[in-house]
């Protein structure tokens, strides 16, 4: 998968957002490595994070037809917001690219998550 991995990418995101940061998962076609906090590894079994990855994939292989659509530039990255996390897409490849997961609580504003997409970007070079 390169030289870049999952534990990389969580340092880098960790100093800047802290424990709020639930995880990371880099992958690459059929293959993902991923660091999760312990409590957030404790609810996902391997088979389950490949599902994320797999439908993660999925929605990636539409973004020529979203770019085609908004007219906006190139999609840098998809950030889905749940009830109690952000989840974000940052791609490098069209089966390849790096989910990470935060908190939503008072200590993690959208400029943070905005940072953690720039940092993941850093790091994957794109």
């Amino acid at each position: 998968m390169g030289e870049i991995d999952a534990g990389t990418i969580h340092a880098a995101l960790a100093d800047r957002l802290g424990t709020a940061l639930r995880g990371v998962i880099r992958y690459d076609s059929g293959e993902f490595d991923h660091s999760l906090r312990e409590d957030v590894a404790a609810q996902y079994s391997d088979d389950e994070i490949r599902a994320v990855v797999d439908n993660s994939i999925v929605h990636q292989l539409d973004a020529p037809a979203v770019e085609s659509s908004f007219r906006l530039g190139s999609l840098e990255a998809v950030v889905r917001t749940f009830e109690r996390s952000w989840v974000v897409r940052v791609s490098d490849g069209p089966k390849r690219g790096c989910l990470f997961s935060v908190e939503r609580d008072r200590s993690v504003s959208m400029a943070a998550v905005q940072d953690g997409i720039e940092i993941v970007q850093d790091e994957l070079g794109v």
